[in-house]
């Protein structure tokens, strides 16, 4: 049974997340045969609302089909175009940023792996509306690459309505992916900053920065156990800051980790 719970939702998801894409697509070659404002304006406008459909309909099933239940702590986001930094641990995370930030404000924009537009649908809908994608591989060539990709969605970051999502860890977290980097953190990865400085660097002075903290209360996460309400509980914690109060990118991304870190221990 508890398999056949978590695949209807795998299916629900999935059809979503597929019908999303079929809408989303034609939207896509228009604007991009059409490079016009009135057509730019028009087409932003349609796929933002087909975003939060989407949103609305995956918080209906997690929250009203298979009952789990969100705790939200601290000030809902009020700010268009924030920036979004949150730990790591399953796919599930996504469709939680997703409900405490869209569901009443922007729509998010992912900072993604390059190698995930071949992820069937997920990757195309990334693909589709023209996620930042980064190489994160130490061939040459690429850290300049993926440094002009953060240089470019930093200075286009705040001209529209957008929440930049970015997972400093740059991957989802393990016990032995935790063991290996040898971290002071408990239940968390080594952040890494190269991403947050070029933000903060290029964006507008004035951009808060919400730091999302997800606590499942349980060890070894899997999207699939999470499709079939395991856990039931899930607390997500919000903090707000402004990036421009915040002099040394490293030190404040190590500090706040440590009391990320203290605060997932407590629960």
């Amino acid at each position: 049974m508890k398999n056949f719970i978590s695949f209807s939702s795998a299916l629900w998801v999935t059809t979503n997340l597929l019908l999303g894409f079929v809408l989303l697509l034609p939207i896509s070659i228009i604007s991009w045969l059409m490079p016009l404002p009135v057509v730019s304006r028009g087409s932003t406008f349609i796929a933002d609302h087909i975003y939060r459909t989407a949103v609305k309909l995956d918080t209906f099933w997690m929250q009203r089909v298979l009952g789990i239940e969100l705790v939200i702590k601290g000030n809902p986001n009020t700010q268009q175009t924030p920036v979004v930094i949150c730990n790591h641990q399953s796919w599930f995370d996504i469709p939680l940023v997703q409900q405490v930030i869209t569901g009443n404000g922007p729509i998010i924009k992912f900072l993604v792996k390059r190698e995930i537009v071949w992820v069937p649908i997920i990757g195309w809908i990334c693909l589709v509306l023209n996620f930042p994608r980064l190489s994160r591989g130490k061939k040459n060539g690429t850290g300049e690459s993926d440094f002009s990709i953060i240089q470019k969605a930093s200075k286009g970051h705040g001209k529209t309505s957008g929440a930049l999502l970015i997972f400093p860890e740059g991957t989802r977290f393990t016990e032995s992916k935790r063991v290996n980097q040898k971290v002071p953190y408990r239940h968390l990865l080594k952040p890494k900053t190269g991403g947050l400085k070029m933000i903060k660097q290029h964006a507008n002075i004035d951009t808060n920065l919400v730091d999302i903290t997800i606590d499942y209360h349980q060890k070894n996460v899997h999207i699939w156990n999470c499709l079939r309400a395991d856990p039931a509980k899930i607390t997500i914690t919000l903090e707000h800051y402004s990036l421009a109060e915040i002099d040394d990118i490293q030190t404040w991304l190590n500090n706040r980790w440590l009391e990320k870190d203290q605060l997932l221990s407590r629960g």
